[in-house]
């Protein structure tokens, strides 16, 4: 199974999730003609999108694949960025900079106004000869405040400003079993496959 995505963090995070399956999950790059395959996200929610990239990578390589669609929102921020959580400072934007980015525009914010959700969607699109593609689709949200100070050195993406309601730590000072246990992923990846059974 191909992990429809090029951002190591998150592949690594999806084979964790899911190493209790009998699935072998490549990284993009290492299928055969994955390295060619492309995809314009233009969907308008979060499943949209991981669908968009599961059939993408699914067509492109004749396996079945797995993609995640996931972002951050802020209400105080009419929910920004969204679906755009990879992207809204450009495409060459890399993580840190994203991460500074968001922080700057929170630390604005008066501290009970700094709720956040992170919400994460689940493809798996399988080829099937002579039919359409079956696809199935999950997706799970973890609620929580954001700090204006990264904490910790786990974790990728947004997790060093991220504590989920009930918890003291940032997702990236959390142990990763822990991080498995509570986050939108580990929800997502066990109401995938939840489904699947």
């Amino acid at each position: 199974m191909v992990v429809a995505s090029r951002n190591p963090g998150k592949a690594a995070e999806l084979r964790r999730l899911l190493r209790a399956m009998p699935w072998r999950l490549l990284e993009l790059d290492q299928a055969p003609e994955g390295h060619l395959i492309e995809w314009v996200e233009d969907g308008t929610t979060y499943l949209e999108n991981a669908a968009i990239k599961a059939q993408a990578v699914s067509a492109g390589t004749g396996l079945p694949a797995l993609a995640d669609d996931s972002g951050i929102e802020v209400p105080a921020l009419g929910g920004w960025p969204g679906i755009k959580t990879a992207r809204w400072m450009g495409e060459a934007a890399t993580q840190s900079q994203l991460l500074q980015g968001l922080t700057e525009r929170v630390a604005s914010l008066p501290e009970d106004r700094r709720r956040a959700v992170f919400i994460c969607a689940l493809a798996l699109a399988v080829p099937r000869a002579g039919a359409e593609t079956w696809v199935k689709l999950t997706e799970s949200r973890l609620e929580g405040v954001l700090v204006t100070e990264p904490r910790g050195r786990h974790g990728f993406g947004y997790d060093p400003i991220f504590i989920p309601n009930g918890e003291q730590r940032t997702m990236a000072e959390m142990s990763q079993s822990h991080k498995v246990e509570i986050s939108h992923r580990g929800m997502a990846a066990r109401e995938l496959v939840a489904k699947l059974r």
